[in-house]
C-alpha cells in the first residue's frame, strides 16, 4: 500500500511483488501523487473553481479520504458527479442512511441521467435495500423490498440500452425470490435467461432460476400439506 503524506491511500498492491513487478506500480503511485499535489496547488490558488474542488473531493473518495471530500461537498452541495461519489462510498462501507442524502440529490438533479451515473446508483441502492431484507420481521422486510423491487424496475424501464440493464433484471428476480413471489421470479429470471447474449448472465439466470423453481414447488407442497 502506498500513502501519501497526507495519509491518503495512493494506490494497493496486494501480495508479494519481485523487483520487476513492484517497479512500475511505484512509479505509478508516484505519477499520481504528483498529479493530486498539482491539482491541490491549482486549487489554492482558485479556491472557489467548481472543476477542480470536484476533481480533488473525488481524488480524496479514491483516497480513502471521505472526511476531505464531505467538507468539499458544502462549497458545491448539488455537484452530481460529487455527491454520486459520495453515495456510492458510503454504499461501499454498507451506511445506507448516509448514502441516502446524497444519492437522492443526484436523482433529483439529473433527472435525464445526462451524466450517465444512474443505473449503476440504482444498481446499488437495490443492492442495499436487498441486503436488508433476511433477518428482518416481517412487514420491515417487505418495505426494503419494495424499494429495492423499485430502483431494479427503474433501470429496467427507463435505462433498457445500459449495461446495467440485465443486471437490474437478474437482481430483480433474486429480490422477488428472497419476497417468496416465486411466481414474478420465474417471469423475470426466465425472460432473461432466454434473450440474454451474455453467456454468463445466461448461466446464472438459469441458475437462479432452477433455485426459484425448487423453492415455489417446495412452498406448494407446504400449502398442500
Amino acid at each position: 500500500m502506498f500513502i501519501g503524506p497526507d495519509g491518503g491511500v495512493i494506490t494497493k498492491k496486494v501480495g508479494y511483488a519481485p523487483p520487476a513487478q513492484f517497479t512500475p506500480v511505484m512509479e505509478e503511485a508516484l505519477k499520481k501523487e504528483t498529479k493530486f499535489q498539482e491539482t491541490l496547488a491549482k486549487l489554492k490558488k482558485m479556491p472557489d473553481d467548481v472543476t477542480l474542488n470536484r476533481e480533488i473531493a473525488i481524488l480524496y473518495i479514491k483516497r480513502e479520504q471521505l472526511e476531505k471530500a464531505l467538507l468539499i461537498s458544502k462549497k458545491i452541495p448539488d455537484d452530481v458527479k460529487l455527491n454520486n461519489g459520495i453515495a456510492l462510498a458510503y454504499l461501499g462501507q454498507k451506511q445506507l442512511e448516509k448514502a441516502l442524502p446524497f444519492s437522492k440529490k443526484v436523482i433529483k438533479n439529473d433527472t435525464k441521467n445526462t451524466s450517465g451515473l444512474l443505473p449503476a446508483l440504482h444498481i446499488q441502492l437495490g443492492v442495499a435495500y436487498g441486503n436488508q431484507i433476511q433477518g428482518k420481521a416481517e412487514d420491515v422486510a417487505a418495505e426494503k423490498a419494495k424499494i429495492a423491487e423499485m430502483h431494479f424496475q427503474k433501470i429496467i424501464d427507463t435505462y433498457p440500452k445500459t449495461d446495467e440493464n440485465e443486471q437490474a433484471q437478474l437482481y430483480l428476480g433474486v429480490i422477488y425470490s428472497i419476497s417468496k413471489q416465486y411466481d414474478k421470479s420465474i417471469e423475470v429470471l426466465e425472460k432473461l435467461a432466454n434473450h440474454t447474449t451474455d453467456e454468463r448472465m445466461k448461466l446464472n439466470a438459469e441458475a437462479n432460476l432452477k433455485r426459484v423453481k425448487e423453492l415455489a414447488a417446495e412452498a406448494e407442497n407446504k400449502t398442500d400439506n
